[in-house]
C-alpha cells in the first residue's frame, strides 16, 4: 500500500505529522466541554402566560382556544400540548425532528402576535422561549435562617444573592421558589368604601396617580441647562396612607379612612424546606454551550467567597449539584476505560508473546484515542457518558486492525527471517490491507443508519456512534501507516525470539486441536449447522421473557415521594402530610439530604402552584458509600410510606427520571384519555384507573386531575345587572380585584420595587356570605351588594385542564411492579381495548411507554439499514452474493448469545443494547471477511479445494480472529461489571456485546467454515 510504503521510507516525516496531530488532539481534549448527556436540541418552543386569579376554565376558554387555533397552522408542527392551571397557561409547541428551532421560534412568535387581540387585557406579557434540556438546573441551593423572616429571606435571595450568581460566566438564569415575596398591601374595608360611595376602580386610579416621577423637560437658566422633574413617588407607607381618594363635602377622605396599609407579603402558596428547615430554593440554569462542571464549580467558588461575609444566622446549602454526579459518573467510565486498556495490553502480550509487539499496541491505542479527541472538538461534541462510552466501545475495536497487521508481519517474519524488515512490513500490510478496508467499511456501514433515521434514539446516540466511527477510521489509518513503521523499526535487526513460551506452546496445541475438531465438524456439517439453528430458536423463546425499557435506570440516589391530597386541600394541609414523611425518614444514615415542596409541582424549568400537591425529594449518599441500590431503597421506602397515606390522598415513592431527556417523566406509563366533555373524560379516566388496578401489575396509579375542586360560581342575573348599568364583565373584574387583588402601582425602596396590591383582607373572606356581601358600584355611582344581582352557588371545577392538539385530555399515570415495561404496556392496551367508551373518546400512550414504542421502530429501521449497507459493501468486496449472504446469515446465531446473557443477568432490552448488537454484527463481519478472504486467496493462488482452503485459512487466521474478539470482549468487561458511578447507562450495552461476542467466537470458529464448504463449488 502506498501509505504504508511512504510511512516506512519516510519515518521522520511520518513521526512529525503524528506529533503535530497528537498536539492538536491534546488541545481538543483540554477544550472539550463536560456534561452528563450529549447536547440534544429538541425542536420545542414553550409559551407561558400568567393571568392572576383566573380559573382553569377561564384560561382554557379565553387563552388556550384562540392561541391554539392559530398555533396549529405553524409549519412543520408535530403536536401541541398545553395545561391550564389556576393563574397560568403553559403551552409546549413540538416540531418535527430536524426542524430549525430558530425558524420555529419566529413562527410561534408570529402566531402569538396574531392571537394577541383575542386575549384578555389583564394577562401578563407572554413568556416565549426555546426549550433546551442542557439548560436544566446544574445546581440547586437553599438559603435558610433561624433569625430572618421568610419575607426578608426571599427579598435577600431575590435582590442580593441572585444578582451575584447571574454575574457568573455561563449562568443563563435562575428560578427562586419558597419564602414570601414582599408587597405593600392595601386591605380595603368594603363598608367604609360603601359609606363614602367609593368604587374599587376609583381607589386604584387615585393610588396610581399619586405615585409618579416624571421629567417635565429642560429649562435654560443663563448659561446652564436644568432638568425640571416631578418627584411624586411614595417615600414611605405614610405617603400611601395619606393619599386623598375622595372628598365628602369639605372633608377629605384619605386612603387610611377606607383601608389599612401594611408592609406585608404575598399569599403563601408554596412552602419549601431543606432538611426540615424552612428555606428559599434557588435553581441555577446554565447557558446551552456552557460547561456544566465549570459553571457549577464557578458558582461554588463564588458562594465560598461570599460565605465569610454573610449575615449572622444565614446558611447556604446544596440540594443538588450536577457537577458532582457528572464528575463521579465520568470518572467511573474513565476508570472502566483504563481498566479495559490495561486488560487489553495483557491479552495482547499473551497472544503476541513479544514485548516489542506489545509496545506497538501501547503506541497505537493512545495515539488513536488522542487523535479522536481532536475530531470530537471539531465536531462540537462534549465529554459525556455517551461519548466516553463510545471510547470504551471502540477500545476493543481500535486494536483489531493493528493486531491483524502485527500478526501478519510477525508471521511473515517467522517464515522468512532473512528478508528486509521494511519490505516485509510493506508486503504483510498490503496482503491484509484490502480485508482491513472492507472490514472497516462494513463496520462503518452498520452505524451509518443512526445518521439517517430520525427520532430521539438517533439523536441520543449520535455522539457515541460518531465517536466510534471516528476511532475506527483513525485506527485503520494508524494500522496501515504507524503500526508497520514501528514494526519495521523494532524488527529491523533480525529475528527476535518469541516470549511467553508457556502461552505460545499452549496456543500451538490449541491450534492443532482446533484444526482436528474443525475437520470433523466440517465432515458432519449437515448435523452441526442445525445445532446452531436450535440456539436461535431457543433465544427466540427467551426473548419474550426479557423485560423492555427505553433507557436503564440510573443508580444516582435521587428519589421523590410525591403526595397528592384530595382536591381542594389547602397548602397547609399538604404541608402537614409532607412533614409526616420527613419525620419518618429523619435520621436515616443512607440519606444525604431532603428537600420538601408543599403546594407545587415541578415541570421542567418551572414550579407550578398547585395547593393539593407536594413532594419530598431525597438524595441518598453516593453509590460507593452504600450497599443498596436506589431501586432497592425505593422498594423499602415504599413500605414505610404506605403506613403514612393521607386521608383521601395518596403518597407515591418514585425514582427520579434522567434529566435532560425529553419524555422521561417520573412515571413508567402515561395513558392519555382524550375527548371534549370534561365530565365524560373524568368518568372514563376513573374507569381506566379501576382497570389498571385490577390488572395487579401496576403501582402508584393516579389521575392527573379531577372535577371535584370546590368553588363558588357566581351566576349573574343579566336583567337586574343591566337595569343597574353593570355588565357581567364588570362583576367578574371586580370580583377578581377584590379577592385576588389588583396591583395599582409599585413602591420603591433602596433601588428595588415592590407591588402595591389592593384587596379585601383574607380574614374577611371566610364564608359564602362574605362573597355575597361584596360591594360593587353601579353606573349611577351607588353601591350595591353582589347578592343583589347574582347568586353565589357552591359547585366544583377542574384543578387543571390539559390538551393535546386542541383536544382535552386527562392523564392517568402508573408505574410497573416489575422490570417488563413492554409486557405491561401490551397487557394494559388489551385491557383498555375492551373498555366501553363514548364515540370520539380515545386512549393514547405517552411517557416511557411511548418512547419505548418509538425506539422499537427506530431500532428495526437501524438494523435493517445496517444489514443492507453491510451486504452492499461485502458484495462489492467479494463480487459475490453467496459470501455476503453467508456472513450476514450467521448474525442471528450470534445475536442468540445476546439474548442468553441478558436473560441470565436479568437485564431488560433497551435503547443502549442496540449498540452492543451492532458491535456483535461488526465482529461477525470482521471475522468473516478475514477468514473467507484468505480462504479465497488460497483457492485462487494455491489451487486448494474449498474444504482444505477453509481449514488452512481457519488455522492461519485463528490467532488474529480470537485476539480481535477477545480484546473487544475485554474492553466491555469493566462496564458490564458496573462497579462505579456512571456505568448504569452503559451496562446493558456491555452485557449484550459480551454475550453476542461469546457466541460469535463459536460461529466464526465452526459455523462459518461449515457454511463456506456448503455453499462453495469443488
Amino acid at each position: 500500500m502506498k501509505i504504508t510504503r511512504y510511512a516506512i521510507h519516510r519515518r521522520l516525516a511520518t513521526s512529525a505529522i503524528v506529533v503535530a496531530l497528537v498536539v492538536l488532539g491534546l488541545y481538543g481534549l483540554w477544550r472539550l466541554p463536560v456534561d452528563y448527556l450529549p447536547n440534544i436540541t429538541y425542536p420545542l418552543v414553550k409559551v407561558q402566560i400568567k393571568w392572576q386569579g383566573a380559573t382553569p376554565e377561564e384560561i382554557d376558554t379565553d387563552i388556550a382556544d384562540p392561541i391554539e387555533r392559530l398555533m396549529s397552522t405553524v409549519d412543520r408542527l408535530d403536536y401541541l400540548e398545553s395545561s391550564s392551571i389556576e393563574g397560568l397557561y403553559a403551552l409546549n409547541v413540538y416540531f418535527e425532528y430536524g426542524a430549525d428551532v430558530d425558524i420555529a421560534f419566529q413562527d410561534v412568535l408570529a402566531a402569538l402576535t396574531r392571537a394577541q387581540q383575542q386575549l384578555p387585557r389583564d394577562i401578563e406579557a407572554p413568556y416565549v422561549f426555546k426549550a433546551d434540556p442542557s439548560q436544566l438546573p446544574v445546581m440547586q441551593l437553599t438559603v435558610s435562617s433561624d433569625r430572618w423572616s421568610p419575607v426578608k429571606l426571599r427579598d435577600w435571595a431575590d435582590n442580593w444573592l441572585q444578582d451575584r450568581i447571574l454575574a457568573v460566566r455561563g449562568v443563563a438564569g435562575t428560578e427562586i421558589v419558597g419564602g414570601l415575596e414582599r408587597e405593600i398591601r392595601i386591605l380595603l374595608d368594603p363598608a367604609a368604601m360603601e359609606k363614602h360611595k367609593l368604587s374599587l376602580d376609583a381607589v386604584i386610579k387615585r393610588v396610581a396617580a399619586e405615585n409618579i416621577e416624571q421629567t417635565g423637560g429642560r429649562v435654560t437658566v443663563g448659561s446652564k441647562e436644568i432638568i425640571a422633574r416631578t418627584t411624586g413617588e411614595f417615600a414611605s407607607l405614610d405617603d400611601i396612607r395619606t393619599v386623598v381618594v375622595a372628598r365628602d363635602g369639605h372633608q377629605k377622605v384619605y386612603l387610611r379612612d377606607i383601608a389599612e396599609v401594611i408592609d406585608g407579603h404575598e399569599e403563601a402558596r408554596v412552602i419549601t424546606r431543606f432538611n426540615g428547615r424552612e428555606c428559599v430554593k434557588l435553581s441555577v440554569l446554565k447557558e446551552a454551550e456552557a460547561n456544566t462542571v465549570q459553571v457549577a464549580e464557578a458558582v461554588r467558588r463564588l458562594l465560598g467567597d461570599l460565605k465569610a461575609g454573610l449575615p449572622k444566622g444565614l446558611e447556604l446549602d446544596y440540594v443538588e449539584d450536577q457537577a458532582v454526579y457528572v464528575k463521579q459518573a465520568l470518572t467511573g467510565v474513565r476508570n472502566a476505560a483504563v481498566a479495559a486498556a490495561a486488560l487489553l495490553i495483557v491479552v495482547v502480550y499473551l497472544f503476541l508473546g513479544s514485548i516489542r509487539q506489545v509496545v506497538v499496541m501501547v503506541i497505537a491505542l493512545p495515539l488513536t484515542l488522542v487523535l479522536n479527541f481532536g475530531l470530537m472538538k471539531l465536531a462540537g461534541f462534549s465529554l459525556n457518558i455517551f461519548s466516553l462510552g463510545g471510547l470504551v466501545v471502540a477500545l476493543g475495536v481500535v486494536l483489531d486492525n493493528s493486531i491483524v497487521v502485527v500478526e501478519n508481519i510477525s508471521r511473515l517474519r517467522r517464515k522468512d527471517p532473512g528478508k528486509d524488515a521494511d519490505a516485509q512490513a510493506v508486503d504483510a500490510t498490503s496482503e491484509v490491507g484490502s480485508a482491513l478496508v472492507a472490514a472497516t467499511l462494513s463496520f462503518l456501514a452498520l452505524f451509518v443508519p443512526f445518521l439517517l433515521v430520525p427520532g430521539l434514539t438517533s439523536l441520543l446516540f449520535r455522539e457515541l456512534i460518531l465517536v466510534i466511527a471516528g476511532i475506527v477510521v483513525i485506527s485503520l489509518a494508524v494500522a496501515v501507516s504507524v503500526t508497520p513503521m514501528i514494526m519495521a523499526t523494532l524488527f529491523g535487526g533480525g529475528r527476535r525470539k518469541r516470549g511467553s513460551g508457556w502461552f505460545e506452546g499452549l496456543f500451538a496445541r490449541f491450534t492443532d486441536g482446533y484444526g482436528w475438531v474443525l475437520e470433523r465438524i466440517i465432515h458432519l456439517r449437515w448435523v452441526a449447522a442445525p445445532v446452531f439453528l436450535l440456539a436461535v430458536f431457543a433465544a427466540f423463546g427467551l426473548l419474550g421473557r426479557l423485560g423492555g425499557e427505553f433507557l436503564p435506570s440510573i443508580d444516582d440516589g435521587r428519589i421523590m415521594v410525591k403526595v397528592k391530597m384530595p382536591t381542594g386541600a389547602s397548602v397547609s394541609e399538604t404541608d402537614r402530610a409532607l412533614r409526616k414523611i420527613e419525620e419518618q425518614i429523619a435520621g436515616d444514615s443512607l440519606i444525604q439530604n431532603t428537600f420538601a415542596l408543599a403546594g407545587g409541582q415541578v415541570k421542567g424549568l418551572t414550579t407550578y402552584e398547585i395547593a393539593n400537591e407536594g413532594e419530598v425529594d431525597i438524595q441518598l449518599v453516593p453509590k460507593t458509600a452504600r450497599n443498596i441500590s436506589t431501586e432497592a431503597y425505593v422498594a423499602q421506602l415504599r413500605k414505610r410510606v404506605s403506613k403514612l397515606q393521607p386521608t383521601g390522598g395518596k403518597a407515591m415513592v418514585k425514582q427520579m427520571p434522567i434529566k435532560g431527556v425529553h419524555g422521561m417523566g417520573a412515571s413508567d406509563i402515561v395513558v392519555q384519555v382524550q375527548g371534549q366533555d370534561m365530565e365524560a373524560l373524568a368518568d372514563l379516566s376513573n374507569r381506566t384507573v379501576r382497570t389498571i388496578n385490577e390488572l395487579g401489575r401496576f403501582q402508584n396509579v393516579y389521575v392527573s386531575m379531577d372535577l371535584s375542586k370546590p368553588e363558588y360560581q357566581v351566576k349573574v342575573d343579566r336583567v337586574k345587572a343591566a337595569e343597574l348599568g353593570v355588565s357581567v364583565s364588570d362583576v367578574a373584574t371586580s370580583l377578581r380585584s377584590l379577592i385576588t387583588g389588583t396591583v395599582a402601582t409599585r413602591y420603591r425602596e433602596g433601588g428595588e420595587y415592590y407591588d402595591v396590591r389592593l384587596l379585601v383582607p383574607e380574614k374577611r373572606m371566610t364564608a359564602r356570605q362574605d362573597v355575597e356581601n361584596l360591594s360593587l358600584t353601579c353606573a349611577q355611582g351607588d353601591a350595591l351588594r353582589l347578592r343583589d344581582i347574582a347568586a353565589v352557588v357552591p359547585a366544583s371545577g377542574s384543578v387543571e385542564i390539559d390538551r393535546e392538539d386542541q383536544i382535552k385530555q386527562i392523564t392517568v399515570e402508573a408505574d410497573i411492579s416489575g422490570p417488563d415495561l413492554a409486557g405491561a404496556v401490551k397487557e394494559l392496551k388489551n385491557a383498555l381495548a375492551g373498555l366501553d367508551r363514548p364515540a370520539g373518546y380515545e386512549f393514547d400512550f405517552g411517557g416511557r411507554a411511548k418512547m419505548m414504542a418509538d425506539m422499537k421502530n427506530t431500532v428495526f429501521a437501524i438494523l435493517a439499514f445496517a444489514l443492507f449497507f453491510s451486504f452492499i459493501v461485502l458484495t462489492v468486496q467479494f463480487n459475490s452474493l453467496k459470501l455476503p449472504g453467508l456472513i450476514l446469515g450467521s448474525v442471528p446465531v450470534c445475536l442468540a448469545g445476546v439474548v442468553f446473557l441478558m436473560y441470565l443477568t436479568h437485564l431488560p432490552i433497551g435503547a443502549t443494547v442496540i449498540i452492543g448488537v451492532l458491535v456483535v454484527v461488526a465482529a461477525t463481519v470482521n471475522d468473516g471477511v478475514l477468514l473467507l478472504t484468505y480462504a479465497g486467496d488460497l483457492q485462487d493462488h494455491e489451487g486448494l479445494k474449498p474444504r482444505r482452503a477453509v481449514l488452512n485459512a481457519a488455522k492461519i487466521r485463528l490467532r488474529p480472529r480470537i485476539m480481535t474478539t477477545v480484546t473487544t470482549m475485554i474492553g466491555f468487561l469493566p462496564l458490564a461489571l458496573n462497579l462505579e458511578e456512571g456505568g448504569d447507562m452503559l451496562q446493558p450495552m456491555a452485557v449484550a456485546a459480551i454475550g453476542g461476542l461469546g457466541m460469535e467466537i463459536l460461529v466464526a470458529l465452526f459455523l462459518m467454515p461449515c457454511m463456506y464448504v456448503m455453499v462453495s463449488k469443488s
